[in-house]
């Protein structure tokens, strides 16, 4: 190797060292100088800690002041979060001793995943404060174990009303998210569902909340900051507690009732209605203010202060209790049957294609189409000569589907002449100016919309059915829209607020659940929550009266009406009716009653309802949905104990 070779390597080698330290020195530069702020600002942090406490939840009461909800101080004993297993083992069995319960109950609680992982685990609520000294007392034997005071839901009226009200429950990932600069801390509870979900804001209250100053042990240096608590406001509730009560009793009633009655068009000898299902809708006509409203199956809202076990909430989403937590009123979704034909009966009177005196002979049956086809009453009963009026009262058939027939010919002539095709559709038009094919805007829950079909629906429903004509809109869907039936769907509440808006005169008005946000201790009128109108509808006065009088006909105390046997007796304030039993592919007929509370007030102070009955696989409307409205009539009346809901046995010739 020469010299100057040599002085070429070690040249080399000087400028790699050179660069490396130089590398070396620019890190440290950065590390110290350039990013010594927030250094400075990571250690600051990391000795602040901040606490929060939730605030006590506001309070709900009903219409006339009554509490429905509060909140309980309690003794709670809770296990916190990250016990080791030998902790587990052997704390358990001592607690459950302690406590009075299964150690299997305890370990059961711990694992639910319907616990937040963030917040202790509630065991036992309301324990004697001799317990809750006795544990505090013993914390080796107890470790992870807190015995504290906090506040809980309570009900004074035990589960009413639950998918009205809904529940609180631990905050979760997703809704962390939604209310993520809200200041959500571990230890709160938010609104799953029902008014405790809809008014969050008004009902949560602000937390308590402290900034603490730690050392490098955790051990508290100073207060920074203590910012208390700002208990909830309360929220006062369209609803009253004692035509809740009388409806949720009815509705149980009439449906535990109807599995006694033999259904007429049995396959099987010995077979009964199943009942398995209903909902009851009251509104308040004149504003659309909720009053009662009532699911069954149910479930117990008492059973949520606590997080209820996994295993119970899967119970509750099991289609072998048939689904006790959707709620029926809002996401029920069914055929209205002859309910519907106050609508059909608008649609055909402002088309033209009838009018109230029209004489109409009702042979049981009508023919129609090339080869004929027959539609029928139920079992072929014969009304013989009827007008709109009567038609609506004994529930014609034959009347109403001779005006889908009519409906049909204006629709099929419509490249004839430009309006036919609107007046062919006449009732699908009057079906959503009254609210239909969309949620009411109640604003509670995942509400569903129903659905009112015409040829576009029909082409969606069937792009890939090899059947050319099943894309078509035929005589026969027009026929079974105008009797309530098809692929006609609609919800409860739908139903109650389209009759509420018939009843009121015109005015479509979104269901309304609360009226006032109110201070804490409800002394003071935060601010009232208005009706909301949402929509306006023009029936003229001789078309609603004609319309009306049919329907007072149909629940008339003792008449010939389709409910007219369920008021029999009846003395109170007038009503009006509709029954319809809706036939579903499969299953037992839905039993439907429609009642307007006053249809004709004198005043316009006059109190004016509009009650709405639905019974999955309930049968006959007349029958089941009819007695049960009428024992909810009686409350409104004034009858704070009415009598059990009286069932009337089926006509077999008739479906209403």
């Amino acid at each position: 190797m020469t010299e100057g070779s040599s002085r070429v390597r070690l040249g080399v080698i000087g400028v790699v060292v050179m660069a490396l330290f130089a590398a070396l020195f620019a890190r440290l530069w950065f590390l110290q100088v350039a990013t010594s702020e927030s250094f400075a600002a990571e250690t600051r942090a990391n000795r602040i800690r901040v606490i929060t406490e939730p605030a006590v939840r506001g309070s709900m009461l009903d219409r006339a002041g009554r509490v429905i909800v509060e909140n309980k101080l309690v003794n709670s004993v809770q296990i916190r979060r990250g016990i080791t297993d030998p902790e587990r083992r052997a704390m358990v069995p001592r607690l459950a001793m302690v406590l009075g319960v299964s150690p299997r109950y305890v370990n059961n609680r711990i694992d639910s995943v319907r616990y937040s992982p963030y917040q202790p685990v509630p065991i036992a609520d309301d324990v004697p404060l001799e317990t809750i000294v006795f544990l505090k007392e013993r914390p080796e034997l107890f470790p992870k174990v807190n015995a504290v005071r906090r506040s809980i839901r309570v009900y004074p009226n035990g589960p009413m009303a639950p998918h009205l009200i809904g529940y609180v429950g631990a905050i979760n990932a997703h809704e962390e998210k939604l209310h993520k600069d809200e200041g959500y801390g571990p230890e709160e509870v938010i609104g799953k569902e029902g008014a405790e979900q809809m008014f969050e804001t008004q009902l949560r209250g602000s937390p308590r909340v402290r900034k603490l100053e730690v050392d490098s042990r955790g051990r508290l240096v100073r207060v920074i900051s203590d910012r208390a608590a700002q208990a909830g406001n309360d929220v006062q509730l369209t609803m009253d507690t004692e035509i809740q009560r009388i409806t949720e009793e009815s509705l149980k009633q009439g449906m535990k009732a109807a599995g006694g009655l033999k259904n007429p068009n049995q396959k099987m000898r010995f077979e009964t209605f199943k009942a398995t299902g209903g909902a009851a809708v009251v509104l308040d006509a004149r504003d659309g203010s909720v009053v009662a409203m009532s699911s069954e199956p149910s479930f117990d809202v008492t059973k949520f202060t606590d997080g209820i076990p996994a295993e119970e909430f899967k119970l509750l989403n099991s289609p072998k209790s048939n689904y006790p937590l959707l709620d029926r009123a809002l996401q029920g979704q069914y055929a209205p049957g002859s309910s519907w034909k106050l609508f059909t009966s608008i649609a055909a009177l402002e088309t033209g294609i009838v009018t109230t005196d029209e004489v109409i002979q009702d042979r049981g049956f009508v023919e129609f189409g090339n080869p004929p086809q027959k539609f029928k009453n139920a079992g072929e009963e014969r009304h013989g000569a009827v007008v709109l009026r009567s038609a609506l009262a004994v529930s014609s058939d034959v009347y109403f589907y001779i005006q889908g027939f009519r409906f049909w010919k204006l629709y099929s002539a419509r490249d004839v002449k430009p309006g036919n095709l609107a007046k062919g559709y006449g009732i699908q038009r009057v079906a959503r100016e009254f609210g239909f094919s969309k949620p009411t805007g109640i604003g509670l829950g995942s509400e569903l919309k129903g659905r009112i079909p015409d040829e576009k629906f029909k082409l969606k429903l069937n792009k890939n059915n090899p059947d050319p004509f099943s894309r078509d809109w035929l005589p026969g869907d027009s026929a079974a829209l105008a009797v309530g039936q098809g692929d006609l769907l609609v919800t409860p509440m739908q139903m109650a607020v389209g009759y509420g808006a018939f009843a009121n005169g015109g005015t479509r008005f979104a269901p309304r659940v609360a009226s006032k946000i109110l201070s804490p201790g409800g002394e003071t009128i935060l601010r009232d929550l208005p009706p909301q109108v949402v929509g306006k509808v023009t029936v003229k006065p001789e078309i609603r009266d004609a319309i009306m009088g049919g329907l007072i006909d149909a629940a008339l105390p003792g008449g010939i009406g389709t409910a007219g046997r369920a008021f029999s007796g009846y003395g109170g304030v007038p009503v009006a009716g509709k029954t319809g039993t809706a036939e579903v592919y499969g299953k037992q007929d839905t039993s439907v009653f429609m009642t307007i509370f006053n249809p004709q007030p004198a005043t316009p102070d006059e109190p004016q309802y509009v009650i709405a009955v639905f019974v999955e696989q309930g049968g006959n409307g007349g029958s089941v949905a009819a007695p049960i409205a009428r024992r909810i009539v009686e409350a409104l009346n004034g009858n704070p104990n009415p009598d059990g809901v009286r069932l009337v046995p089926p006509n077999t010739n008739s479906r209403d």
